[in-house]
């Protein structure tokens, strides 16, 4: 198994070898949704076989993502409706729950690893995506439904409630839940 974690491991450092220069930290040359799956996954190589470059490139890496994504400490999640693709201006819209759900995850596991308070500070403040500390300040979680909107477009919510975003809003709170 360790094996297979180093092997695949090994592949996601070559990657952001190959893709990472000043002003660019990152495994690909563009930012899509679901980014932090990325650093998140060499996270727990670390924790499986203690090799530092995987902690390094993991928190470098992090870091370049929350560069990109907090704003005034208030999380901002590259929107789907054109990406972020280097040298591009990023898109803001339309932002959706997974990515802030998977920031709590990320963040909460690198604070766990690292103990740097920032990141559970961070990983709170993706959260509060969710309760309205968003873009369009506006309540994404629904209270009444026990649902979760589909994302923060440009001028206003998307009503729907799939079963994506309310199971995003879920993994986000089980998983402060743990601190």
């Amino acid at each position: 198994m360790i094996k297979n974690i180093e092997k695949f491991s090994d592949h996601l450092v070559s990657l952001y070898k190959n893709n990472s220069h000043e002003g660019w930290r990152w495994f690909e040359p563009y930012l899509t949704y679901a980014n932090s799956k990325l650093p998140e996954a060499l996270f727990y190589s670390y924790l499986s076989t203690g090799k530092g470059e995987y902690l390094h490139v993991a928190q470098e890496s992090l870091s370049f993502l929350i560069s990109k994504t907090f704003n005034k400490n208030i999380f901002t999640p590259i929107g789907q409706n054109g990406w972020y693709i280097e040298g591009q201006e990023r898109a803001y819209f339309d932002q959706q729950p997974i990515d802030a759900a998977y920031t709590v995850q990320t963040l909460l596991l690198a604070y766990k690893i690292t103990g740097n308070k920032r990141y559970k500070r961070l990983a709170l403040n993706s959260f509060l995506w969710f309760l309205g500390k968003n873009s369009l300040n506006q309540i994404i979680y629904n209270e009444k439904s026990g649902g979760c909107y589909d994302g923060v477009g440009q001028q206003a919510i998307n009503l729907n409630q799939g079963a994506e975003s309310t199971l995003s809003y879920l993994i986000a709170r089980l998983s402060l839940s743990n601190l």
